[in-house]
């Protein structure tokens, strides 16, 4: 640990710690007019006077790799702050915000106006802009850093200042071309607000006359990347506020379970389902989309938790059983591209706004969002089905139950096609020919789910087969992951650097070391795991309006989905038992506590059907919960006022939570 040295130049404050330094300038504003404010000494702290606005900086003692500090606004006109650190570095830095950037949010591959990319200005790219400001409480941490050659620079803010009464302002973060982190007292979206992908809205903020707020900054050594992880790990043991679910893993279970038996079942599709209705108008749920897709967010997905709930709930009757939904992945088998199709039945094409029902074998819901995925074979979805057909047959067979054949041959007829087609570097491609044995699209992580299912083949079958080439598509992935640039696994998100990839990285870190006890896959899975922290909320946030606001949900735990979509979703609990047999295995507590925010995040959002919500009942679950003012999209029916959820019952969102909690329970993690 380096000392952190804070000296007063020029009406500036010059920070180093080692051979990292970098300068702290304080500006006041209201919209887009800044002026810098010059800083005098003031007692223990500094002092800047201007125009009418007053403000009062002081530092505390260091407290290990923290120093905290307290500003303090007065100001005669309503203002804003920014606290801006410029990193001194010789080289290219790194941009984080957590959730919300990454470095430049891979704008080179991304289409326009998708989502905000922190790059210079681009005639006919709103997205594109050299600064990028947010709420603090759409990073799952509110913290801004900056990554260069000589280290790290940080600064996090309290993410809400508390007035008189129940008022309150958000603070927030931003970054800065070329080497600026920061935090303001008072939030700012700018140049625009980011709604959703490719919906953007006017610049919001939030003034104040007086206020005060709390921070950390943060100056390392170090040319590492990975160093972002003791800023968020120092952050959270800091601001942890771990939800309180009142009911039992067990009647979560049950609850899951009988609603996809009642409920989320259409007889008109012969299939699960996602639902919707329209609060408060019309609470009825209407199923909208089979779920034919035979992985991601269908098939395997939903076989392996309902498979789970069947040996625990025997008893509750499910209308389209397990090993049917698996069957009829191993018979979407196209022996001509040596994959499954990625569908296997109607499926709807396009915006779900189109509502449009296609049956053609291949082509998926995301076929709308990026075209070219169109009549091709995606990674994602192949290879999720051909981990989750390994998965349950080793689940039947750790209970000494048969399986069919046909499911481990299907898997490992999918990997046999994608060993053989795996780059020389590791990369197992992202999209893929139905025509021919061949990759039509190289770029993204999601073929990293190949590499999860490789070690359980070798393990049901008692082989060396797969490790060699899950080895080398772990070491290629692993790039990705240190970098904390994990890219390109959705396929309805244009290639931004999202969270759900890495999830199949842990996955197969885990399986790899219970193969080959080789502690390098630890240190493999430690580091995507922090990767996926940089997504999961460690604090409590305050969403902005309805059904959310005031319920008492509480967001820490849960993770946000891409740089895309501004939203937290339920796909992270599928790391639960992973991340458990890390955190013993490495015996790092921290691993454990957040997988137990995660699980009980997704409890207490299961408590809130159908009360808060206004629709459906305990077993429901949308995919959409919005912790902040990020895709508020939705609206109530009868006022047009914005939602913070989706009126909607997602069976792949039941089916990660069932997931975890089917793990749980079967195999006594807790």
């Amino acid at each position: 640990m380096f000392a952190i040295k804070v000296e007063l130049k020029r009406g500036e404050l010059h920070c180093a710690a080692g051979n990292c330094s970098a300068r702290l300038i304080l500006q006041y504003g209201q919209r887009d007019n800044w002026n810098p404010l010059e800083l005098v000494p003031d007692g223990a702290g500094y002092q800047g006077i201007a125009d009418g606005v007053e403000v009062k900086l002081r530092f505390d003692g260091q407290v290990g790799t923290a120093l905290p500090y307290q500003l303090h606004l007065h100001s005669k006109m309503p203002m804003r702050l920014r606290l801006e650190l410029r990193l001194e570095s010789s080289g290219d830095v790194f941009h984080l915000i957590p959730a919300c950037i990454f470095g430049d949010n891979n704008h080179a591959l991304v289409r326009p106006n998708e989502f905000p990319t922190l790059h210079p200005a681009q005639v006919g790219n709103q997205m594109s802009a050299p600064l990028w400001e947010f709420r603090a409480d759409r990073a799952s941490h509110p913290v801004s850093m900056v990554i260069g050659d000589c280290g790290l620079a940080a600064l996090a803010i309290t993410p809400y200042v508390d007035l008189d009464g129940a008022n309150y302002i958000c603070n927030g973060v931003f970054s800065r071309l070329p080497a600026s982190c920061g935090v303001s007292l008072g939030y700012g979206n700018w140049p625009l607000t980011f709604v959703n992908k490719r919906e953007f809205a006017p610049p919001t903020h939030q003034l104040v006359n007086e206020a005060k707020a709390d921070g950390f900054l943060y100056l390392m050594p170090g040319d590492d990347r990975q160093i972002a992880h003791q800023v968020i790990r120092d952050l959270y043991r800091r601001q942890r506020e771990k939800p309180v679910p009142q009911r039992s893993a067990k009647e979560a279970l049950r609850g899951l379970t009988e609603t996809f038996a009642k409920i989320n079942y259409s007889e008109r599709f012969g299939n699960y389902t996602n639902l919707k209705c329209r609060v408060p108008v019309d609470r009825q749920l209407v199923p909208w989309r089979p779920l034919t897709e035979i992985g991601w967010t269908g098939g395997g997905a939903l076989a392996y938790p309902l498979l789970m709930a069947s040996l625990v709930a025997p008893e509750i009757a499910l209308p389209k059983t397990p090993q049917a939904i698996l069957n009829e992945i191993c018979a979407a088998w196209n022996p001509v591209s040596g994959f499954c199709r990625d569908v296997t039945g109607a499926s709807l094409i396009g915006d779900p706004r189109e509502n449009r029902i296609v049956e053609d074998g291949v082509n998926g819901w995301w076929s709308g969002f990026m075209p070219h995925t169109r009549d091709c074979h995606c990674a994602y979805t192949n290879g999720h089905a051909a981990y989750y057909l390994l998965k349950c047959a080793l689940l039947l067979k750790s209970q000494k139950k048969d399986f069919p054949a046909e499911w481990v041959r299907t898997a490992c007829r999918i990997l046999d096609t994608a060993m053989s087609l795996q780059r020389s570097d590791g990369a197992l491609g992202y999209l893929f020919s139905t025509k021919e044995r061949a990759v039509a699209d190289w770029d993204g992580f999601a073929g990293c789910w190949f590499a999860a299912a490789m070690p359980l083949a070798d393990m049901l079958m008692e082989s060396d087969h797969y490790r060699e080439h899950a080895r080398t598509a772990l070491n290629y992935y692993a790039g990705f992951v240190r970098s904390l640039n994990c890219w390109g696994t959705p396929m309805d998100t244009w290639k931004s650097v999202d969270m759900e990839g890495v999830l199949a990285f842990i996955q197969a870190t885990a399986a790899m070391h219970e193969l080959t006890r080789d502690d390098h896959y630890l240190e493999l899975g430690r580091q995507g795991a922090e990767y996926e922290f940089l997504w999961r909320y460690g604090f409590r946030t305050r969403p902005e309006v309805p059904p959310l606001k005031g319920s008492g949900w509480n967001s820490c735990g849960g993770s946000v989905t891409s740089v895309s979509n501004p939203h937290v979703h339920p796909m992270g609990l599928v790391i639960t038992k992973p991340l458990r047999y890390l955190a013993r295995k490495l015996k790092d507590p921290y691993l454990e506590q957040r997988a137990d925010d995660g699980l009980a995040w997704a409890m207490q959002s299961l408590e809130l059907y159908p009360d808060t919500m206004g629709y459906g009942c305990y077993g429901v679950l949308s995919e959409r919960f919005c912790p902040s003012d990020g895709l508020l999209i939705e609206r109530f029916a009868d006022t047009g006022a914005p939602s913070s959820t989706w009126w909607t019952y997602n069976g792949w969102a039941s089916a990660s939570v069932l997931e975890a909690i089917g793990e749980e329970i079967l195999f006594n993690l807790k």
